[in-house]
């Protein structure tokens, strides 16, 4: 999960000139909200602005705060409460029964924005971040903001970044966590900001392009790879998606598939396909896809040598798919699900467990 952070990193690359950006960050929710504790926002002083702290029902009113945060400069503490079931407080009829907590923080050069800075070099390396925030009124610094990466690069107030050392080791499974910060410092906020996704589609085919375009929109890194000249062409690939011209047997030689999180065969080539999996199994990822049935499956099993290796074949979720886009639904539905460590099931049946 990334918190949407690929789109914040983006529009900060657009903005990284700016003497200043506002930070949102849900500090804490209770009942049930769209966006969870750790969602992000950044907003330039232009009233543009990138990523969610709800479906879009909030976003208009928070604008007002941020413009306050940019005028005063001082962090800012924002609830918004739609659990009394009548929300006519906002007018917005929402009915979401929940209630989220944000922090608004002003962020400057040589201060904030070089956590900015650390967190974007940090991803375009794909390590993970620790992020570490002030958010309690009463407590200072409030609106300190501190980042630990997986090598071990530094950021920000050097009391929270030396809080976030103590708990990258081990190196956390969790997403937020809030904890005593430690003398004169309030509690802070910790946050887990993963490692970008990042997925290998082997086959440059007509049926890639909606899966390539799904993942693309759920802001994954994504690497094409193809040996036909005619279909491993960039222009027909989302913008920031990586595509390479190789055969499979050098596959390893031109992508670095130790790398990858999950990939899916789709060159409806068996051979071919066989050549891929024996690179992927070599420093597999999470997630193999293979298209074909569960015989067709097997069969690469065998000749790629990798008997015990996981694979998801047919890969997908049972959705009723016939034609590729609705095939690629099911497939980015089934990879989403393995890799955040969930079984695909509706949230209908789960919620009447």
């Amino acid at each position: 999960m990334h918190l949407g952070m690929p789109e914040l990193l983006e529009f900060y690359r657009a903005h990284r000139q700016e003497p200043a950006l506002v930070l949102a960050t849900i500090t804490a929710t209770e009942g049930s909200t769209y966006r969870k504790t750790g969602a992000m926002l950044l907003a330039s002083a232009d009233g543009g602005f990138a990523g969610l702290i709800s479906g879009g029902c909030l976003e208009g009113d928070l604008m007002h705060h941020v413009r306050r945060v940019f005028e005063t400069g001082e962090a800012l503490t924002v609830d918004y409460d739609m659990s009394a079931g009548d929300d006519l407080v906002w007018n917005l009829g929402l009915g979401c029964d929940g209630v989220i907590h944000l922090l608004l923080q002003r962020l400057e050069r040589n201060a904030g924005l070089a956590v900015l800075e650390q967190i974007d070099r940090a991803h375009r390396e794909r390590k993970a971040v620790l992020l570490a925030v002030v958010s309690d009124p009463a407590a200072a610094p409030r609106g300190a903001l501190g980042l630990v990466d997986a090598g071990g690069a530094t950021a920000g107030d050097s009391i929270l970044s030396g809080l976030l050392e103590r708990h990258a080791k081990p190196w956390p499974d969790w997403r937020t966590r809030v904890v005593k910060s430690g003398p004169g410092v309030g509690p802070a906020l910790l946050v887990h900001v993963p490692a970008p996704t990042r997925v290998l589609i082997c086959g440059a085919g007509p049926d890639a392009l909606p899966l390539a375009r799904i993942l693309d929109e759920l802001g994954w890194e994504l690497v094409v790879a193809d040996h036909r000249a005619e279909f491993a062409r960039p222009d027909r690939f989302p913008r920031r998606c990586e595509v390479v011209h190789t055969r499979p047997r050098a596959l390893a030689e031109q992508v670095p598939v130790e790398q990858f999180d999950a990939a899916l065969i789709m060159s409806h080539h068996l051979e071919n396909d066989a050549e891929y999996l024996r690179r992927l199994a070599q420093s597999p990822p999470r997630y193999i896809g293979l298209l074909g049935p569960a015989a067709r499956k097997e069969r690469l099993r065998e000749m790629a040598d990798c008997p015990s290796l996981s694979l998801h074949g047919p890969a997908g979720l049972d959705i009723g798919s016939e034609l590729p886009a609705s095939i690629a639904l099911s497939i980015a539905a089934e990879m989403h699900a393995v890799l955040n460590g969930r079984d695909g099931r509706s949230l209908e049946v789960m919620n009447d467990v």
